[in-house]
């Protein structure tokens, strides 16, 4: 998984406009040992009165008794915020109601049928786009990706792709770009070799290159927010989470 470090604040202005005010420098992920998983959060930047990149830390040491699995750990985080997150109060048309304001991607392994599989939750408010029956005013722990289902996209040789907080410009590169690359497998070619990207396979281990792959798409989504006229609600440095079946999870951050 991958975030930047910037977070968007809108506080009211004398002549009744709201104002915007980016965070920079904001940790968004967040290793859970105890249960070798790993945690990002996109949205509202604050849970309570509290700042987000303090009160998540402080919640993942301090319930570690409360939490054995990510399944509990998954339950636990959503009542929690539930006590903390006011309800929604958007119109049921409205964007807020749609998508949310603030969410969580939990993500590790758990033992299914004999075997490590990626699972993987998406902790937020709003509609969700698989469990229709939720109410998307509060805070739903919704297991978006149960092993079962990884195991069905990894069989047909997919890989889960998910995206939150400002995904609307990212997804439109991210459709075009990657036609655009299907267009140059087919198209280029240097010494015989034709354009493959990602190229995994340079890398020694292929985590590194499947991290590197995140990154590349929120450092571009980041830079053209640099150089155009929108606020940077996307910026600072970026940071990857890697896990891997055996208990290994390394978090790096790069500008």
């Amino acid at each position: 998984m991958g975030a930047d470090s910037a977070v968007t604040q809108t506080i009211p202005s004398p002549s009744g406009q709201e104002m915007i005010k980016i965070l920079t420098n904001y940790r968004k992920i967040y290793k859970i040992p105890k249960i070798n998983a790993g945690i990002s959060c996109w949205g509202t930047g604050t849970v309570g009165r509290y700042r987000l990149d303090v009160w998540l830390p402080n919640f993942i040491k301090s319930k570690e008794n409360e939490y054995d699995s990510i399944d509990s750990f998954a339950l636990l985080l959503q009542n929690e915020l539930r006590e903390l997150v006011p309800e929604l109060s958007a119109q049921e048309n409205s964007y807020e109601y749609r998508y949310g304001n603030r969410g969580f991607h939990l993500a590790g392994y758990v033992e299914y049928k004999g075997q490590n599989v990626p699972t993987f939750y998406h902790i937020h408010n709003g509609q969700s786009e698989i469990y229709k029956n939720i109410n998307p005013r509060i805070i739903n722990a919704n297991h978006d990706l149960p092993p079962d289902e990884v195991i069905r996209l990894f069989s047909k040789n997919m890989a889960p792709h998910v995206r939150n907080g400002d995904f609307q410009l990212y997804s439109i590169i991210f459709n075009n770009l990657t036609n655009l690359f299907d267009e140059f497998y087919k198209k280029i070619r240097i010494g015989g070799r034709p354009f493959v990207f990602p190229d995994i396979p340079k890398f020694e281990d292929p985590l590194d290159g499947y991290s590197e792959f995140v990154r590349f798409w929120i450092r571009l989504v980041r830079d053209i927010y640099a150089l155009s006229s929108m606020p940077e609600i996307i910026g600072g440095d970026i940071s990857t989470l890697r896990i891997t079946p055996t208990d290994e999870m390394k978090i790096i951050t790069k500008p």
